[in-house]
């Protein structure tokens, strides 16, 4: 019989016995890469801290102490008589015999203060991980025919998730829920099946433009802007609840080049209505996205929702809290240990250096900003050595150098790599050397400095329990396990899903993560308000 795709009597009708259809079996992997800020900052400069600083209930202390202590005045403060190099006064007798007296005295040794200790307490956060593997895709892992492999790019998949949540965390902020974002410039919701059935998709950007945030297969929640807290259901779609089942949303695309990130769910009922104007408001400009069951009581405004694994913004604080007691006003923010507590009005030498509405980024103000940090904070040995900033804001900054500095143009390309936006550049002045960092994952309109040499970040990581398996796909530097060999005493890291106590053909792979990230040096810089110079694809 005749090929359907060949015309009759062809030449790959007639030869079709003889040929051998030869299929590539390379597959290409399409994966995040690590933000360079956070694998120079955290990954290659991070050092480990002691096992031995984590306490019974795997808490971090840290014991700090200050001051200058003891009396030390001037030895002619008593009626202009140096008594200390000219002997105390005496009363002259005759030419012959004078009296001495022993009324000058030392200064009170009880007058002079003694160094108070104090500790910071630091909670050890944790991670719980899953990974479904089923006997068909064993079976086709196992198959020589079947095109590329099933098991290994999921394992890389996963791995690579866990770098990527780490690199985000990161970045996000307790302050704010660990938001990755808020939606803006939304679409309406569409309907792929043009039935009503789904699965509905909705696009929308980024308010802080972080659009590396954001990659397929990524799980989200949607938390609603005029209901705090309230996150989206699985019933009503016009409903939030912070009680009702969950809805499974994913990223299905993310747009780099347009700036905009779609999500997808099967899961939602529109009570049998397609998607029409009495749906499509279900999601609005405002929503909270954050990672999925990070929890459900989380406040789209305010200050403390889930935890996390701390980050910049974690430790970066400036004194600023309306109150005395408001979270801003110490280190971890609302996560802090309320019985070992830093707070930088009470210890100003933890405070770091806040500029707010800064406007255009200048080299003047630049230098302004660094060398009011290394003047408050020299005589603690406090430095930065590290500028962090979206792409827009070191173009902006490099605008500015075009129009106010020379560049040399005698016939030859005009080069700002130096101090551009080039991975890698560096600002120098007073002797000291800044690497310049361009992150696709921090917010727009923002400047980190940090202290990244010294190994000043340090994992630190509590003692595994015996009997868990490293994952040999993750990156060294994540501290992360499967448990199953633990909790039965066998070495597989799979076991099998139930259903009604009856097995089925699927295995789960459940794993774990515990650390903390905890800085020598917490105080650091942020200018926000900054001028961003960015463009977007227009289709």
């Amino acid at each position: 019989m005749p090929s359907q795709f060949a015309p009759t009597d062809s030449l790959f009708s007639r030869h079709s016995k003889q040929l051998e259809e030869l299929i590539n079996k390379n597959v290409d992997t399409l994966l995040p890469t690590l933000d360079p800020a956070w694998r120079d900052s955290v990954v290659t400069s991070q050092g480990v801290g002691p096992a031995s600083a984590i306490g019974r209930d795997l808490k971090i202390l840290k014991l700090y102490r200050g001051g200058l202590t003891g009396v030390i005045e001037q030895g002619a403060n008593a009626a202009n008589q140096d008594f200390a190099m000219f002997g105390d006064t005496t009363t002259v007798i005759n030419q012959k015999l004078y009296l001495q007296s022993a009324t000058k005295t030392w200064p009170d040794a009880l007058q002079g203060p003694a160094v108070n200790s104090y500790r910071l307490g630091i909670g050890m956060r944790s991670m719980l991980t899953n990974l479904a593997v089923t006997m068909g895709e064993m079976q086709a892992e196992a198959t020589p025919a079947f095109i590329g492999d099933i098991i290994a790019p999921k394992l890389k998949g996963f791995a690579q998730n866990l770098s990527h949540t780490l690199c985000n965390y990161w970045y996000m902020s307790q302050n704010n829920g660990y938001r990755l974002s808020t939606v803006t410039d939304k679409s309406t919701i569409t309907d792929a099946s043009g039935a009503g059935t789904g699965p509905w998709s909705v696009t929308f950007r980024p308010d802080n433009y972080a659009i590396d945030r954001f990659y397929v297969g990524q799980r989200l929640d949607l938390l609603d802007a005029t209901n705090t807290g309230k996150r989206k259901n699985g019933g009503n779609a016009s409903s939030w609840s912070t009680g009702a089942t969950r809805v499974n949303l994913f990223v299905s695309a993310v747009d780099e080049l347009k700036g905009y990130v779609t999500v997808t769910s099967t899961q939602w009922d529109f009570n049998g209505n397609t998607v029409s104007s009495a749906v499509t408001g279900v999601i609005a400009n405002g929503d909270v996205v954050v990672y999925a069951n990070s929890g459900s009581n989380a406040q789209s405004t305010g200050t403390q929702s889930f935890t996390g694994i701390a980050g910049i913004n974690s430790w970066l604080k400036f004194g600023d809290g309306a109150t005395a007691t408001a979270d801003d006003n110490y280190l971890l923010g609302a996560e802090r240990d309320t019985g070992n507590e830093i707070s930088v009005l009470t210890h100003p030498e933890f405070k770091s250096f806040g500029v707010s509405s800064v406007g255009t980024l200048t080299e003047h103000k630049l230098r302004q900003y660094i060398r009011r940090f290394h003047a408050a904070k020299n005589k603690y040995g406090q430095t930065i050595d590290c500028l962090i900033a979206s792409d827009g804001v070191w173009l902006s900054y490099e605008a500015q150098k075009i129009g106010q500095y020379t560049l040399e143009r005698q016939g030859k390309l005009s080069n700002v790599n130096n101090e551009g936006s080039d991975q890698g550049f560096k600002f120098t002045f007073e002797g000291r050397t800044y690497n310049g960092y361009t992150s696709t994952y921090i917010e727009d309109g923002v400047v980190y400095g940090i202290k990244k040499g010294g190994s000043n970040w340090k994992r630190y990581v509590p003692p595994d329990p015996k009997g868990v398996q490293k994952f040999s796909e993750a990156d060294s530097f994540i501290p992360f396990n499967f448990v199953v060999p633990a909790l039965t005493g066998t070495a597989t890291t799979k076991f099998p899903i139930l259903s009604g106590g009856l097995m089925t053909e699927a295995m789960q792979m459940p794993g774990m993560l515990r650390m903390q990230l905890v800085p020598d040096q917490a105080a650091g810089m942020k200018l926000s308000g900054v001028t961003t110079d960015r463009v977007w694809s227009t289709s």
